[in-house]
């Protein structure tokens, strides 16, 4: 998948030099590239390499790049919400698809198979939300999804009351969960 980006002015932005090698930038990237300044770009990995994300100013050319490397989707929409990469697995609910596509098992004999590279660029001005949005919205269009991150009720434990000890009082919290719901296909029928 391949998503053109609007070109836009620049603001005056400073940039950081990084010093020293290059970050690896997997090869099915590099090929497809488009020649279209800002764009974005989503292949499946090639490689079950360890995951890594890299965000880089280019200084000769005022564009941002960000790159995900060998990332389950959910956790490039781990990055795009700011939540940590460590976020508990259970606390990720997949409606209406499985959920192995999403949140794949590195150890398992599939799990390669739903890896993906994805590399967005954009003016190096555009501030962290905007393009956070963007991978957001890339994910959600490529992979058919409606993504959000919200506060559920949930039950944290339970403790008997009464005399009796047969009724039971729950004891509730806000846990912060993502939702990962598959858009419904359209059919047309004939």
């Amino acid at each position: 998948m391949t998503t053109l980006l609007p070109k836009t002015a620049l603001k005056n932005a400073t940039l950081t030099r990084s010093r020293g090698r290059m970050p690896y930038v997997p090869k099915a990237i590099v090929d497809k590239r488009p020649k279209e300044r800002y764009y974005s770009l989503l292949v499946p990995s090639e490689k079950d390499i360890s995951p890594f994300i890299s965000v880089l100013h280019g200084t000769r050319n005022d564009v941002l790049r960000i790159n995900f490397v060998c990332m389950a989707v959910y956790e490039c929409y781990l990055y795009a919400f700011g939540l940590p990469s460590n976020f508990p697995k259970e606390q990720i609910i997949v409606l209406g698809d499985d959920r192995v596509k999403y949140i794949p098992c590195r150890s398992c004999q599939y799990g390669g198979k739903h890896l993906y590279e994805y590399e967005l660029t954009v003016p190096a001005s555009t501030e962290r939300e905007e393009y956070q949005q963007r991978i957001i919205n890339d994910f959600n269009q490529h992979f058919q999804l409606d993504v959000n991150v919200e506060k559920l009720s949930i039950v944290k434990e339970s403790r008997p009351i009464g005399e009796d000890g047969k009724s039971v009082e729950l004891i509730w919290d806000e846990q912060i969960t993502m939702i990962m719901r598959k858009k419904p296909t359209l059919t047309l029928e004939k």
